[in-house]
């Protein structure tokens, strides 16, 4: 469209730029009566000369007629000076000291102007005979109706070529460059489809490994979805969290099995050795850019608001928020999940225990999980696998193409 737009401005320049043109060479023709064979400075020609000049200007030319003439010497003096009382509609007053002025470098100036429902054209120009300068000529004349019509149909002409360029492309661009991007937003789907498979394939295998099964990545992406929709966090922020949601755990692929699935409480030593899947899960995801943002997640899930988490013991407004929001979703299904240590507790212990355990989550994220758990806990709890993640997937449709 701008190019379009830009194609006809040009078109209409051109167009004025003719008439224009076409004008001066009329005025040419006649000022060559102006100057006597001899090719003499302006200084040396009569008045009568330059009034003779108007006449025959007046009765041989249709297109314009004189508003007025004024004519200087090599010195930049006015020897000679006309104005038709006539055509004084104030262009005398209000334009002639803005007009005769010498351009920089005494350089020729052509230009239109309107006032009112007139057109005028007005010409400065330098006389040279054989590279000898003789004088300037500074004059404004009217613009007759058939050159007017010639500035409608430059303006039609650029209209109709800017109109004609659009339409071209639209019947012959368009659909192209309409079928590459649908076809770029097919194969951008089919990527973001493609990750998404991955991360959840990779979610999954860390749970299956972890004696769980792929229904704790789906219900605490879940849980962390919903939670995050009642904070109303951005859309961008939501993304991110889904990421670090199903690769939270990833870091656990480092660690032991005689660790990682031991079924009694861990060793001081033993747990220090757990507490390194943190770190482990960020070097595995910080080459892979789709993955950047979902560090938060990974690095910070095991932050206490009150900072006594690991691995960094952050605590408050530190802690990202879209870590926050896990941690209280996480601690929230890994108390009504079965585990190898322990056994799952109900919806009500699990709420109890969270609020007797508060200090270690941020207020608000706490107090608007509490609003929706009830409600979001017995819409999943009885899903089976396929039924949970073909729900998860609804509600992440409303934040990535799928």
């Amino acid at each position: 469209m701008l190019l379009s737009l830009f194609w006809g401005w040009v078109v209409y320049l051109y167009q004025v730029r003719q008439i224009k043109n076409e004008l001066f060479i009329q005025l040419e023709k006649v000022s060559h009566s102006l100057i006597p064979e001899r090719k003499v400075s302006f200084n040396n020609i009569e008045s009568t000369v330059f009034k003779n000049f108007i006449v025959i200007s007046e009765h041989q030319l249709l297109d314009y007629s004189f508003v007025s003439l004024n004519v200087y010497n090599v010195e930049k003096q006015a020897i000679f000076q006309y104005a038709n009382p006539s055509k004084d509609i104030g262009i005398h007053k209000d334009r002639k000291n803005k007009l005769n002025f010498f351009p920089a470098g005494d350089n020729e100036e052509l230009s239109f102007f309107k006032i009112e429902d007139k057109v005028y054209f007005h010409v400065f120009k330098p006389i040279y005979e054989s590279q000898k300068l003789l004088g300037y000529i500074d004059m404004i004349v009217t613009v007759g109706p058939r050159i007017v019509h010639q500035f409608g149909r430059a303006l039609i002409i650029a209209i109709l070529h800017t109109s004609g360029t659009i339409s071209m492309m639209a019947l012959v661009l368009f659909p192209l460059i309409h079928a590459s991007y649908r076809k770029l937003r097919r194969n951008s789907r089919e990527l973001l489809e493609s990750h998404l498979y991955t991360i959840k394939a990779l979610g999954n295998a860390i749970a299956n490994r972890d004696s769980e099964t792929g229904e704790h990545n789906y219900r605490v992406t879940y849980f962390s979805l919903c939670l995050a929709e009642q904070l109303h966090l951005s859309s961008q922020s939501i993304q991110s969290l889904v990421k670090g949601a199903f690769l939270h755990d990833i870091g656990k692929i480092g660690i032991r099995d005689n660790i990682l699935l031991k079924p009694s409480s861990l060793s001081n030593d033993e747990f220090t050795i757990m507490k390194t899947h943190v770190e482990q899960g960020v070097r595995i995801v910080n080459d892979i850019p789709w993955l950047q943002d979902s560090i938060d997640v990974i690095r910070f899930h095991h932050e206490r608001y009150d900072g006594s988490g690991y691995p960094l013991g952050i605590a408050g407004q530190q802690i990202p928020i879209i870590a926050r929001v896990f941690a209280v979703a996480d601690v929230f299904d890994a108390l009504i999940s079965e585990r190898p240590y322990k056994h799952a507790i109900s919806y009500n212990d699990a709420i109890k225990t969270l609020k007797q355990n508060s200090q270690g989550f941020d207020p608000l994220v706490l107090s608007s999980f509490l609003e929706i758990s009830e409600l979001e806990y017995n819409t999943i709890i009885t899903m089976e696998k396929n039924e949970l993640e073909m729900h998860l997937i609804g509600k992440l449709s409303n934040y990535f193409e799928v």
